[in-house]
């Protein structure tokens, strides 16, 4: 019938839109479930099904409003669009530039100060863009060639761009769009899904800037040229930039919905950005901004359309009962044998599809399990967000990502190498290096809630200052070099003082804490003291 005919013309264009915008692997797994959908009588065990027939599948697609026109979409035509255009507006009203601007200038003089400058750039980004190629396109541009020139090899100071980069998806309040899904999935209101990406958000800024500062003690690099960087004080004096992130997060903890705050953000920016007299610039601005904000939301459009094929099919067949079941029975009962299984998934879809659509499929299918076995929903569900994003440092996903040409969220190395003119696989390990973090950190809070402020204020501490502790160790052990050039028993202690602080966080015991401190002590002891470290400059290193 009509309804029947209708249902697989948008079904075909919700594919062939999702291949336009991202490539085959979006329409490949819509393929995948509709081909299960009639197959499923041939399927054994626990993925049998009885089939559905041609026009009840369309039917189920399309009509069914838990279909194609369901949460999936609804979530991408209020919350992201809105937000996606936001993150349009910082992108090109010059709100960018200042957040680029205010780093360099504080650290002016500083060594090291453009890989600091880059850190702290990208999170101030991350904030409203939450998109990791934005921030290296928008921030790289100015902070990958001062760290060149300062002493930084190409690669490496791609490695920090991209690391720092890719953090723009975990930080709030944006997070990457992927927030809003998350908070539809658990019914946690959004602004409670902030407080519980902060703590982790800031550990991993932390951990990348440590990186950096024993990188460049390492080499010995010089400071920001002071002519070329704005002085503090001209820089402050566009200090209204930052006034759409606060009135995001303000609108937000009065208890109103994320669309809402996001427009009185974009209201709020457009006021910062008018002239006395507005002209035919200001509204051209205005008009680019707009345009290019609703183009990305129509591509993240046809991606939530796309997925929504295969979470239907998942879900009407039944298989989305079993599969948790059998996840539990491949783990063995084990959570974390469970989580780890979870992390592969996670990384591997991660390879050729947007964040988002990774963290929806695995949220679907591995999250039921991960709470059957014990885990706390919102535990899972950070954890799985954590390692959809990780394809933009893990360097296989690059040959996965390039194949399909026109991924738009995937590798902020990809990005990272263009701008530093370097080699993609070199930059991608270095990246590794400065963003190891990412990897460690959701099975920390996996295995210890606190450090997501699920807990008392003392356990909150406890965890968030035992991982500090450990990435702090964890990036000297990586750089080699602590208070000067760490040696091989320095190193072995690093090691071992890093497994014994994030062993803390995971069960928190005074004599593991005890046992890693006193290995760092050995080593501050070893290289001299603190006081020491001034006395001579630090080997130039060629890797």
């Amino acid at each position: 019938d009509v309804d029947t005919v209708v249902g697989f013309v948008i079904v075909v264009l919700a594919r062939l839109s999702a291949y336009q915008v991202f490539g085959p692997i979006l329409p490949c797994l819509a393929r995948l479930g509709i081909a299960y959908a009639f197959l499923g009588p041939y399927f054994p065990g626990e993925l049998f099904h009885a089939g559905i027939d041609f026009t009840r599948l369309m039917a189920m697609l399309t009509t069914d409003l838990s279909g194609i026109y369901g949460t999936l979409l609804f979530i991408s035509a209020t919350y992201m669009a809105v937000f996606l255009v936001l993150g349009s507006f910082i992108e090109h009203s010059g709100a960018a530039q200042f957040f680029v601007d205010f780093p360099l200038a504080l650290f002016r003089g500083v060594k090291a100060g453009g890989g600091y400058a880059a850190v702290m750039s990208s999170g101030f980004m991350g904030m409203g863009s939450g998109s990791p190629v934005a921030n290296v396109v928008t921030t790289g541009t100015f902070t990958i060639p001062l760290m060149k020139r300062t002493g930084f090899f190409p690669h490496v100071a791609g490695g920090i761009e991209a690391a720092a980069s890719t953090g723009g998806q975990i930080m709030p309040p944006v997070m990457g769009a992927v927030a809003f899904v998350m908070a539809e999935f658990t019914a946690t209101p959004y602004v409670k899904i902030m407080g519980y990406a902060l703590v982790p958000a800031f550990l991993y800024f932390l951990a990348v800037g440590f990186s950096v500062r024993f990188r460049a003690d390492l080499r010995d690099l010089e400071a920001l040229p002071a002519d070329e960087i704005p002085e503090l004080s001209s820089v402050l004096r566009r200090w209204k930039f930052f006034l759409p992130i606060v009135v995001l997060v303000v609108v937000l903890v009065a208890g109103y919905t994320p669309g809402l705050a996001a427009f009185w953000a974009v209201l709020s920016l457009v006021l910062v950005i008018v002239p006395r007299r507005p002209d035919a610039a200001f509204f051209t601005t205005v008009w680019r901004c707009l345009e290019f904000g609703g183009k990305r939301a129509a591509e993240f459009a046809t991606a939530m359309a796309c997925i929504a094929i295969l979470v239907k099919v998942i879900m009407g067949t039944g298989v989305g009962l079993k599969l948790p079941i059998l996840i539990a029975e491949y783990a063995g009962g084990s959570l974390v044998l469970a989580y780890l299984l979870t992390a592969f998934a996670s990384t591997v879809l991660g390879m050729g599809l947007p964040t988002v659509a990774a963290y929806i499929v695995v949220a679907v299918l591995a999250v039921p399990a991960l709470t059957n076995l014990g885990a706390h929903q919102l535990q899972a569900h950070f954890f799985v967000l954590y390692f959809s994003i990780l394809s933009a440092l893990t360097p296989p996903v690059a040959l996965a990502a390039l194949a399909a040409s026109k991924v738009a969220v995937a590798l902020a190395a990809l990005a990272a190498s263009k701008v530093a003119e370097t080699d993609y696989m070199k930059t991608s390990w270095a990246s590794l290096q400065f963003g190891y973090v990412a990897y460690l950190i959701p099975f920390l809070f996996a295995l210890n809630p606190a450090l997501m402020g699920l807990g008392s204020a003392g356990a909150i501490a406890a965890a968030a200052s035992g991982t500090l502790l450990g990435c702090i160790a964890t990036s000297a052990l990586l750089q080699g070099y602590f208070i000067k050039r760490a040696s091989l028993l320095d190193r072995a202690l690093l090691g071992i003082s890093a497994v014994g602080f994030f062993g803390f966080v995971a069960r928190p015991h005074l004599a593991i804490f005890a046992g890693a401190l006193v290995c760092a002590a050995i080593v501050i002891l070893k290289q001299g003291g603190w006081a020491a470290a001034s006395l001579g400059k630090a080997p130039i290193v060629r890797n």
